[in-house]
């Protein structure tokens, strides 16, 4: 069964063998392996074997861990931490032949990175996904950043004044982690004194993360502010200007091919297979058609030729003109 971190408290009441917790969020992936290792503990799994895939990593290492209770202990908290997971031959069989033999004394925590879509096709996994919970730790966007944030400030007696809730989320979206340890600073700093945005400008430092794929999508969906913010941040980051170039090149003209597709009125699902445009993603794509007109598209065309001109020619990379773009690829053109 597959769940996400923020369901778990509704699968403890009653221990599955086998729980799998992947993706690249170190912060609610700790937090995730801390409450499972709590619960099993509690239910009397006292003893735990923590097992590596590393160079000298052996996979007969977790057959024997699995066939070995300890005389002080009845029951076993076994571990396995994947590196990757391209497990290979010997790594499937094992672990399909840990599940037919598993002792219903034992628990097995698989924990690693995100599992690509090809992973979760292996026989392996699938075995591994029925016989307990598949935990997908996935980075929080958006809304669900700012519920975890909230949460996360609530626990720790955190009280925020709306505005500066938003403008603290702005300025940590994609880095959990550094949020977290901002809001245990804080916590320590004012107590139970309302946070304003005057207090989050004196008392905090912007550690927002982006890339590329959330400028796109944020100026496809139309988010003005959003965008702006992400582009500021990428320039702190030293963004190579030529990938910025891409970014915009890229959905720009297939902006431009969907919206004369749907003027001579012909279907464009063919644009987007082509394209290898996601379904999750074709929706952001209808957003910005909505708004944007074939002259404003051909406006941001040849905006974005002046931008190849100066990183080509002038060795420079045009920040104001980037900016410029996105205002206009966010702004509403048809009203």
């Amino acid at each position: 069964m597959r769940i996400y971190t923020n369901q778990l408290a509704q699968h403890l009441s009653k221990l599955v063998p086998v729980y799998v917790v992947l993706g690249d969020e170190p912060l609610q992936k700790a937090q995730t392996l801390d409450t499972l290792r709590a619960t099993c503990l509690k239910q009397g799994f006292d003893e735990r074997i923590c097992l590596s895939q590393e160079q000298s990593f052996n996979w007969q290492q977790l057959e024997t861990a699995g066939q070995n209770l300890s005389l002080f202990s009845q029951k076993q908290l076994i571990e396995l931490e994947l590196s990757n997971l391209k497990i290979g031959q010997e790594g499937s069989k094992t672990l399909v032949s840990f599940l037919a033999q598993q002792s219903p004394d034992s628990i097995l925590i698989i924990h690693g990175p995100k599992a690509p879509a090809e992973t979760q096709k292996a026989k392996w996994f699938k075995q591994l996904e029925q016989a307990g919970l598949y935990i997908v730790v996935n980075q929080p966007e958006g809304r669900h950043f700012q519920q975890t944030i909230e949460r996360q400030a609530k626990v720790r007696g955190l009280n925020f004044e709306s505005e500066a809730l938003t403008k603290f989320c702005l300025m940590f979206e994609g880095n959990l982690l550094a949020a977290d340890q901002e809001l245990e600073k804080l916590s320590l700093q004012i107590g139970h004194y309302v946070i304003d945005s005057k207090v989050l400008k004196q008392r905090v430092t912007n550690q927002a993360q982006y890339n590329l794929f959330e400028l796109q999508d944020c100026f496809l969906a139309g988010h003005t502010e959003k965008a702006l913010t992400i582009l500021a941040r990428l320039r702190e980051q030293e963004m190579e200007p030529q990938l910025l170039f891409w970014a915009f090149s890229r959905e720009l003209n297939l902006l431009l091919s969907l919206n004369e597709s749907k003027l001579r009125g012909q279907p464009t699902h063919k644009i987007y297979q082509q394209a290898r445009v996601w379904q999750s993603r074709q929706q952001l794509f209808e957003q910005a058609l909505q708004r944007l007109d074939l002259a404003t598209l051909l406006q941001c065309q040849s905006l974005l030729a002046s931008v190849e001109q100066q990183i080509k020619h002038e060795f420079n990379t045009p920040w104001h003109l980037f900016s410029e773009l996105l205002i206009k690829l966010t702004v509403n053109h048809k009203d």
